[in-house]
């Protein structure tokens, strides 16, 4: 990998991180305060990430100047480890990219998430020749895409995913409880 691809991903990832730190994401109190569903702060700030990053990863792409590698969809593997990363980002009350930035930010506890991380992220590596046949190759379906289902362009699905992952997060209320107030503080009419 070239240096200068090195330095642009390094400068991307510092943005994104300052970003994740001045939206407050990497708070775990907003983080846990989400995932009880009383905060959907976060949930707003993740559905827009996703629509930007899809949006822009499928342009680059359709410019030529992203190269995807579609990896093979093994839903037995996929299932467990979404499993094992919804008990951890509850019980840690940080994600991956979440616990860097809080380390970032000298937070001790997100400290010791990311090394546990780390540490997780190794073993797997060395374990991954003896878990392959038991999770990786049972229900592996391949590389399979969305678009070659349905016959339609990546550019075009991400443009209308985007734009629903954008109404949606415009949409949602900052707290749950926030619409139903203000639905129950409007003036009652009487029917004539």
């Amino acid at each position: 990998m070239e240096f200068k691809t090195l330095l642009i991903a390094l400068l991307i990832g510092m943005a994104f991180g300052a970003t994740l730190s001045l939206s407050g994401a990497a708070s775990h109190r907003m983080i846990v305060n989400a995932l009880r569903l009383k905060d959907l702060r976060l949930l707003k700030i993740i559905l827009t990430a996703l629509a930007v990053g899809m949006l822009g990863v499928n342009l680059l792409d359709a410019a030529g100047m992203a190269h995807l590698k579609i990896k093979p969809a093994y839903l037995l593997g996929v299932a467990l480890g979404g499993a094992l990363f919804g008990v951890g980002f509850a019980l840690a009350g940080y994600c991956p990219g979440t616990c860097v930035v809080a380390t970032a930010e000298r937070k001790k506890d997100a400290a010791f998430v990311l090394l546990g991380g780390l540490l997780g992220a190794t073993t797997l590596g060395l374990l991954y020749p003896v878990i392959k046949p038991m999770l990786i190759d049972p229900l592996n379906l391949g590389e399979v895409r969305v678009p070659n289902l349905l016959g339609i362009s990546p550019l075009t699905i991400a443009t209308v995913l985007a734009v629903v992952l954008l109404a949606v997060a415009w949409l949602l209320p900052d707290r749950i409880g926030e619409q139903k107030e203000a639905v129950l503080a409007q003036p009652h009419t009487k029917a004539a």
